[in-house]
């Protein structure tokens, strides 16, 4: 079995909290009807599966945080071309473009958005690779 990657992680733990939402809807929807033994049952399976949900987000930054040390001497060769290309760089758009790519970056990695992190590292190559 392949390994799962940050991205698919992040996809199930979305699902599980859907899930999540719609047992605590059902639950709280049949309140009256449910007996206390099956309101504390359900209560219980909601919270594991919000858990779950939780526990599927922590691995997904894991798993980009995993992607970025990986990458890391990607991104310290990147940032030095960026550092040269700053010294000729004529253009003060492209200057702002990757200014606020590198800002995105930041943003993203301090989020813990996985998505963002990954979309953030390819749009500073592709806007670097512009300039």
């Amino acid at each position: 079995m392949a390994n799962l990657t940050s991205q698919q992680a992040n996809q199930i733990a979305g699902i599980f909290l859907t899930l999540a939402q719609s047992i605590g809807d059902y639950r709280y929807k049949n309140f009256e009807r449910l007996s206390k033994s099956e309101n504390q049952q359900i209560k219980e399976l909601h919270f594991k599966i919000l858990e779950c949900s939780d526990n599927l987000y922590t691995l997904s930054a894991t798993l980009v945080m995993n992607d970025i040390k990986e990458s890391l001497a990607s991104i310290n060769h990147i940032s030095a071309q960026i550092n040269e290309t700053y010294k000729t760089l004529e253009s003060v758009q492209k200057a702002i473009n990757i200014a606020t790519s590198i800002i995105d970056l930041g943003a993203a990695i301090i989020s813990k958005s996985p998505q963002n992190i990954a979309d953030s590292i390819k749009d500073l190559k592709s806007v670097w690779n512009t300039a």
